[in-house]
C-alpha cells in the first residue's frame, strides 16, 4: 500500500466517525479513549456480520436490501461492516490505514492455508 492509500483509509475513517458523532452515537465519548459503551460497539460490529450471514441463509445476498437505495443485501451489509469498523477505529485513535498495511504484509508472508486451516 502507498502512503496515499494509508492516508485515504484514515481520512475515510475520520469521516465515518464524524457522521456517527453527528447522529448522536458518540455523545459523552472521550475521543481516543476507550468509550464506556465499547461492548456495544463490538456487538454492533458483530450484528452487521450477523445480518450479512442471515442474508446468505435466506439466499438473499444478491437481492435488494430493505432500504430505498440501490444496493443488494451483500452491498449494504458489507458497507455497514466497513463503516462500523472505520468509525470504531477513529474513535479509538487507531491508525487503521497503517494497521491494514502492516497486517497485509504479514499475511503475505504466511504459508498456504497457514496451519492447514480449512477457512
Amino acid at each position: 500500500m502507498t502512503r496515499e492509500q494509508v492516508d485515504a483509509i484514515n481520512d475515510v475513517a475520520s469521516a465515518m466517525y464524524a457522521i456517527a458523532a453527528s447522529k448522536g452515537f458518540h455523545d459523552g465519548d472521550e475521543r481516543f479513549g476507550v468509550p464506556r459503551d465499547f461492548g456495544a460497539w463490538c456487538a454492533n460490529l458483530h450484528g452487521e456480520v450477523s445480518e450479512l450471514w442471515e442474508a446468505y441463509r435466506r439466499n438473499h445476498l444478491q437481492g435488494q436490501c430493505d432500504k430505498p437505495i440501490d444496493l443488494t443485501c451483500a452491498d449494504e451489509e458489507l458497507a455497514d461492516i466497513v463503516i462500523r469498523a472505520m468509525d470504531t477505529a477513529a474513535a479509538l485513535g487507531v491508525n487503521l490505514g497503517r494497521a491494514i498495511q502492516v497486517k497485509d504484509e504479514y499475511n503475505k508472508s504466511r504459508p498456504f492455508r497457514h496451519g492447514g486451516k480449512a477457512a
